[in-house]
C-alpha cells in the first residue's frame, strides 16, 4: 500500500517537471485568476464599508407636518425607532432645528422672522442589512404613509451613484475573472493531455499488469492539483506584496489586517486545488475512458 502511493506521488511530481513548459503557463494562469478573484472579492466589501462614511452611515431626514404637535411628533418618532430596519435616530425639536438654521446660514431664524416656522424633524440611521437603495426606497415610502409624516429625504443621488459604481466594477471583475478562469481549466487540461499522451506504453503497461483505471488516473489528477496549489502560492505572494504597498500608501486608511489575509490564503489555496482538479480530471475523463 505504502509503495503504491510512493508510485502515484512520485509519478504525479515527475510529470509536472517533465512538462515543466506548459504546467508552469498553467500555473501562472491559476494564479492570475486567483489574484483577479480575490481582488474583486474584497474590493466589493472594502467599498460598502467606506460608502457607509460617504453617505453618512445611510441617514433618513423625517420632516412631521407643521400642525403636528410636540407630543404627536415625538410619538411617531419612538414609532419609527422601534421598526427593526432602523438602527437608531435623533429627534430635532424647534430649538434644535433653530441651531442647525444657524449653523448652515448664519443667521437666527427668530430674528428674521420674529418666530420659529420650523417643523419638528428627526435623524435615523438605517440597520446595517437594510443598507441599500431597494430597501431605502421601501422604507421611504413606508415612513411616508404615516400620517404625522410630511416628507422622508435622503441622499438619494448619492446611493444610486455608488450601487452603480459597485455593480460596473463587479461585472467588469466577474467577466475578466471568469474568462481566465475558463483558460486556466483549458491549459491545466491540455497539460495533463500532453502528460497522457506522453505516457501512452507506461499506462498500456499498467494496465497489462492489472493496475486499476483509479490508480492509473489519479497521477493525473494530483498533477493537476499540484498546477493549482503552486498558481495559488503564486497568488498569495503577489497578493502579499500588494498588501505590504497598501498599507505602505494608504495608512490609516486602507488596512488589510492579519485575519483578512489568513481568509485570503485559504481563499487562494482552496480554489486553486479546485481549478487543477476540475482542469486535470477534464482531460483524464476525456481520453483515459
Amino acid at each position: 500500500m505504502i509503495s503504491k502511493i510512493k508510485f502515484i506521488i512520485a509519478e504525479s511530481f515527475r510529470g509536472f517537471f517533465y512538462a515543466w513548459t506548459p504546467a508552469l503557463l498553467s500555473c501562472i494562469t491559476i494564479g492570475i485568476s486567483l489574484f483577479v478573484i480575490t481582488i474583486s472579492f474584497f474590493s466589493y466589501f472594502l467599498f460598502i464599508t467606506y460608502t457607509d462614511t460617504v453617505t453618512k452611515d445611510y441617514e433618513l431626514n423625517v420632516f412631521f407636518n407643521e400642525s403636528t404637535s410636540l407630543e404627536n411628533a415625538e410619538k411617531s418618532f419612538n414609532e419609527i425607532l422601534s421598526l427593526p430596519s432602523i438602527k437608531n435616530g435623533e429627534f430635532i425639536n424647534k430649538k434644535k432645528s433653530a441651531k442647525k438654521f444657524k449653523t448652515y446660514f448664519s443667521s437666527n431664524i427668530e430674528d428674521l422672522l420674529g418666530e420659529n416656522p420650523l417643523p419638528y424633524s428627526a435623524e435615523f440611521n438605517i440597520s446595517q442589512n437594510n443598507r441599500n437603495l431597494d430597501s431605502l426606497l421601501i422604507i421611504s415610502e413606508n415612513l411616508k404613509k404615516i400620517n404625522t409624516v410630511d416628507i422622508v429625504k435622503y441622499d438619494q443621488e448619492i446611493l444610486i451613484r455608488f450601487e452603480n459604481i459597485i455593480n460596473k466594477l463587479m461585472t467588469t471583475f466577474s467577466i475578466i475573472g471568469i474568462a481566465i478562469v475558463v483558460i486556466s481549466i483549458i491549459l491545466v487540461s491540455n497539460t495533463t493531455r500532453l502528460m497522457i499522451h506522453s505516457k501512452k506504453e507506461s499506462i498500456n503497461i499498467l494496465s497489462l499488469l492489472g493496475a486499476t483505471n483509479l490508480f492509473i488516473r489519479v497521477p493525473f489528477l494530483i498533477e493537476g492539483i499540484i498546477q493549482g496549489l503552486f498558481g495559488a502560492s503564486m497568488s498569495i505572494v503577489s497578493l502579499y506584496f500588494l498588501k505590504i504597498l497598501l498599507e505602505y500608501i494608504f495608512v490609516p486608511l486602507v488596512l488589510v489586517n492579519d485575519y483578512n489575509f489568513q481568509l485570503i490564503i485559504l481563499l487562494n489555496l482552496g480554489l486553486g486545488v479546485i481549478f487543477g482538479l476540475i482542469g486535470s480530471k477534464r482531460a483524464v475523463s476525456k481520453y483515459l475512458s
